[in-house]
């Protein structure tokens, strides 16, 4: 049975603003930056602990 090669690749996620999005709201600021090599993750406040601990193993996994 043949298997497929699967690659991962970085997604970067960007919202559209809106003007009923950002009226009236100052702009959200990361609560956590993280600089790597060719890399920066911020974190921004209401973030999930499952993904920031998913993006730190990945972190370590491609560090070493």
């Amino acid at each position: 049975m043949p298997t497929n090669k699967v690659s991962i690749v970085p997604v970067k996620l960007e919202s559209t603003p809106t003007a009923s999005t950002t009226a009236g709201r100052s702009p959200v600021k990361p609560i956590c930056i993280i600089q790597a090599n060719q890399l920066k993750v911020s974190f921004y406040p209401g973030i999930k602990n499952y993904v920031i601990e998913t993006i730190m193993k990945e972190l370590c996994n491609h560090d070493s």
